[in-house]
């Protein structure tokens, strides 16, 4: 019996799901999700990541206000219910991703507002941050036409965390949908799907 068919028996426990991935694909969408993430720990929900698994795909969303992203892979089987993780505890789950190479699993099972992940025969608890998030970033990856513009102004030091997501030496498609209006980052990954935007800078006089 798989741990997912395992956790899925439990009854009166309150598990929401269980899901499982494999463990380098995982690693690579959760390294590339922390680029995005607020660094200031006092903004609980921006010093985050969350992670929600439906439909087939695991997907993590990030943001800072300035930029956001968001990555998707495939999963193995199960599912995740929407889980906000601290930037902290994102860490260590890509630290025991990289020691599942191995096995090259990992698995998420999440009781209440806690999530055990496991990989390699090591597993960490954590508890799920709770604080107000956006349910999807749809509407603003979406929005806007396509234009041209004469100039436009980026904080480089945003831009410069894409060459850490796709590698060197990978192009990164920039699209501008007007002036003051986000810019839609084009990425390509190896194992993740992604979208990603960026806020542009006001000129100073």
């Amino acid at each position: 019996m798989s741990t997912i068919e395992q956790t899925r028996e439990v009854e009166g426990a309150g598990v929401s799901y269980a899901l499982e991935v494999e463990g380098e694909s995982l690693r690579e969408l959760l390294e590339g999700a922390i680029t995005h993430a607020h660094k200031d720990k006092d903004l609980l929900a921006l010093n985050a990541v969350m992670l929600e698994g439906e439909g087939g795909y695991l997907t993590a969303r990030a943001t800072d206000r300035y930029r956001l992203i968001v990555g998707k892979i495939e999963v193995r089987e199960g599912e995740l219910t929407a889980s906000l993780v601290s930037l902290t505890d994102i860490k260590r789950i890509v630290a025991l991703a990289k020691e599942g190479k191995i096995s090259n699993k990992v698995t998420f099972n999440r009781i209440g507002d806690l999530l055990t992940v496991s990989a390699g025969g090591n597993s960490l608890t954590l508890t799920i941050v709770e604080a107000n998030y956006p349910t999807s970033f749809d509407d603003l990856l979406n929005k806007g036409e396509v234009t041209a513009l004469d100039t436009i102004a980026f904080n480089p030091a945003f831009f410069s965390d894409y060459s850490k997501i796709v590698g060197k030496g990978v192009q990164v498609k920039v699209t501008f949908k007007g002036e003051n209006m986000p810019i839609t980052i084009g990425l390509v990954g190896d194992k993740v799907e992604w979208r990603a935007l960026l806020m542009p800078m006001r000129f100073k006089d």
